[in-house]
């Protein structure tokens, strides 16, 4: 399949939408919400955002392709930039347990989920919980990812990288390591 962006937001996140039938999908669970796949669950596959400089000297033969013109500023700074603003929709993103764009590791263990501050792994220490009653580690990778294992069977755990206000509309109970 192939998504693009929807222009379309649902709990203060994106929704993909695949060009194959129009079917709307989160981006944060995976999960079909409208259309043909209503109810179907995209595979996660685990990614990491890196900076150019850390990316090229891990990877030295990448090629570049060279906008004709000069990227001046993002559409977004202002909004980046203003911590009051949380979405488009003013939710209850649990504020009280963090500021609305603090930067999470999402993880999703059966019913359960946790959210690590990225300011928490930067030490490069690892973060260390049970969730349902399973000891998880957590921990960032030298190229900048984040991993979480299962200390009982050393499964990897899927990582998502979110911000707060978005996270916790999605997964309200969340264990909050900060």
């Amino acid at each position: 399949m192939t998504f693009i962006v929807s222009g379309k937001l649902w709990r203060n996140s994106l929704i993909m939408q695949d060009k194959e039938t129009g079917s709307l999908w989160s981006h944060v669970t995976g999960e079909c919400l409208e259309g043909e796949y209503k109810g179907t669950q995209l595979k996660m596959i685990p990614m990491v955002q890196t900076s150019w400089a850390e990316w090229s000297a891990d990877h030295p033969t990448t090629r570049v392709l060279k906008k004709s013109e000069e990227v001046k500023s993002s559409h977004y700074e202002k909004y980046f930039n203003d911590p009051d603003r949380n979405g488009l929709f003013q939710t209850v993103w649990l504020k009280d347990r963090l500021p609305g764009k603090s930067l999470i590791h999402g993880v999703v263990l059966g019913p359960h989920t946790l959210a690590v501050t990225d300011e928490l792994l930067a030490s490069g220490k690892p973060a260390e919980t049970e969730l349902g009653g399973v000891k998880v580690r957590v921990i960032r990778n030298d190229d900048g990812g984040v991993t979480a294992t299962r200390k009982d069977t050393g499964e990897e755990l899927l990582v998502r990288k979110a911000y707060w206000f978005a996270w916790s509309t999605y997964f309200p109970r969340t264990e909050v390591l900060d």
